[in-house]
């Protein structure tokens, strides 16, 4: 009861703070892949910088999975942690920074005929809130993994589509979609045994306006308040009432071995949020109960919170917990207690506009469905927390250089030992007033099982007024594994290379090789994207 409490005046305290909003979550898919490089899209990388987290969503969890090395106007190249697996057009979210801008004064109209021009076009634009807006992008994309050596060349064949209809025929109707289909050599059979091992819908729905504040949509959805909780396959409902936001969900989730569609996973929960917006000072909260089940028994019962804040000038503050209040015990008994399984915290603080600093901390546990995981769940329940912590500070030195540096440290009691990482970077955006951005970057790497440093030096440049963007990379990898007689070292090249063929007509290509011989690797990426 005593925990109850505290998490209730936390959320009335969150309310009640004056604050001010320094950033959203933005989402991104992965690109490309290389050895030691995960590439991920955007449709801007306005407000997010080099040594900025990333994130994925899992186990309805957004968890740190990589660190930004560079970047252009619309794709990041970055380095993943060294425990998560990614795939091909994984989505990837980052907090991206906001810049918080006076309001314009308005001038004293005084001209007659100006006001009723004015006039006229605020009639117009009232007109034009229904008109129907067609939107998306269709892609083909290819990965190739070959080499010198006798093992088999794998290729992967990417086809995504994304297509969005706002207001159909004019109407409050509007229809969303983004759907990959995925071909690899030597595993059509999979595909025929299983469609969904080869197709993965991602957002599939139509939604409806019923007012200018509120909203239903049907069909498999990710909600933008509760993003966390990922996708739904179902109905979704909202409703603002001035800086209150309140919404709820009834559906299932997504088979979690193919991502297809499964009515034995249902889920429902509601949400509050309470968001203010004004000139001089913005938050966020919300705060949202869900509960899943499997075959109609409970598989987990949640509670989520996430606070969003400026408390002080210059300073930046991310909140998020989760708690279960719902457990199977090893006799079978059901128990409803409190238990913390997520929280992850974050400061950012500018003490003047050169230099920013900030940590994070962060502590994890394997999220249990005790009716999904029932067969190994003795295992799960022994399962300790894992936590991390973090540093960062980013320092312009001059126009155009800048320097930055991360510390990381994560734990977990049953490890060996903990694991360490630090990582920086020294960047130039205009080296020899070339307009040619350059990034040196080193990283020193200790875990339970390895010793590591990397060293990378890459150069870009956009041509024909930003239209085209070629890269140029290099990187030095020096493994030691645990119990192994001989370190792992490699040296790699990659080029990167993006165009704009026509409008809207995008043609990108990714090559990494190391010249290392006689057993030689390549990878190769290549993608056409028409964007509507």
């Amino acid at each position: 009861m005593k925990k109850i409490l505290i998490i209730f005046w936390v959320f009335i305290l969150g309310f009640c703070a004056k604050a001010q909003t320094n950033g959203e979550n933005v989402e991104g898919t992965v690109s490309f892949i290389s050895s030691q490089s995960v590439y991920v899209k955007f449709k801007t990388t306005s407000g997010i910088i080099i040594g900025d987290t990333l994130f994925i969503s899992q186990n309805n969890s957004l968890i740190p999975s990589m660190v930004v090395k560079n970047l252009s106007s619309t794709s990041i190249v970055c380095s993943p942690f060294v425990s998560i697996k990614f795939n091909i057009n994984d989505n990837i979210f980052a907090k991206r920074r906001i810049e918080n801008k006076k309001p314009e004064k308005v001038k004293e109209i005084k001209d007659t005929l100006l006001v009723e021009t004015d006039t006229t076009k605020k009639i117009n634009s009232k007109e034009n809130l229904n008109k129907q807006k067609i939107f998306g992008r269709i892609a083909v994309s290819s990965i190739s993994n070959f080499s010198k050596t006798p093992s088999h060349d794998t290729y992967i064949y990417n086809y995504s589509l994304s297509f969005n209809i706002n207001n159909i025929a004019n109407s409050k109707l509007s229809f969303e979609s983004n759907v990959l289909f995925r071909q690899e050599n030597g595993k059509s059979s999979d595909v025929q045994t299983n469609i969904f091992n080869g197709l993965k819908i991602y957002n599939l729905a139509l939604k409806y306006d019923i007012g200018k504040n509120s909203y239903v949509s049907l069909g498999r959805r990710i909600n933008s308040n509760i993003s966390n909780i990922g996708a739904i396959d179902g109905l979704q409902i909202e409703k603002s009432f001035g800086n209150i936001t309140t919404g709820g969900f009834l559906g299932s989730r997504p088979h979690y071995s193919d991502y297809s569609y499964n009515f034995n996973l249902m889920q429902y929960g509601a949400y509050l949020g309470h968001n203010i917006q004004t000139p001089k000072r913005n938050m966020q909260n919300t705060l949202a109960v869900v509960q899943q089940t499997n075959n109609s028994k409970v598989d987990r019962r949640f509670v989520y919170f996430q606070h969003t804040s400026s408390l002080l000038k210059n300073v930046n503050i991310f909140y998020s917990i989760e708690l279960d209040f719902y457990k199977v015990l090893l006799d079978g008994q059901n128990q409803n207690s409190l238990s913390l399984t997520n929280t992850y915290f974050s400061l950012r603080y500018r003490p003047f506009r050169k230099l920013t600093l900030s940590g994070t901390y962060d502590s994890r546990k394997n999220i249990i469905y005790y009716e999904t995981d029932k067969t190994y769940l003795a295992a799960l329940l022994e399962t300790e927390s894992r936590q991390g912590y973090g540093l960062q500070a980013n320092y312009n030195i001059a126009k155009n250089l800048n320097f930055g540096a991360k510390v990381g440290y994560r734990f977990q009691k049953k490890d060996p030992r903990p694991s360490k990482n630090v990582y920086a970077f020294l960047s130039h955006n205009n080296l020899f007033k070339s307009k040619i951005s350059s990034t040196l970057s080193a990283t020193i790497l200790e875990t339970t099982y390895l010793n590591g440093n990397v060293y990378n030096l890459r150069f870009s440049r956009s041509l024909l007024k930003d239209k085209m963007n070629i890269g140029l990379g290099y990187s030095y990898i020096n493994y030691q594994i645990q119990r192994a007689e001989t370190a792992l070292v490699q040296n790699l090249i990659d080029l990167n290379i993006s165009a704009e063929i026509i409008k809207k007509l995008t043609f990108s290509l990714n090559f990494e090789t190391d010249y290392e011989k006689p057993n030689q690797y390549f990878r190769l990426y290549l993608q056409l994207r028409k964007r509507f």
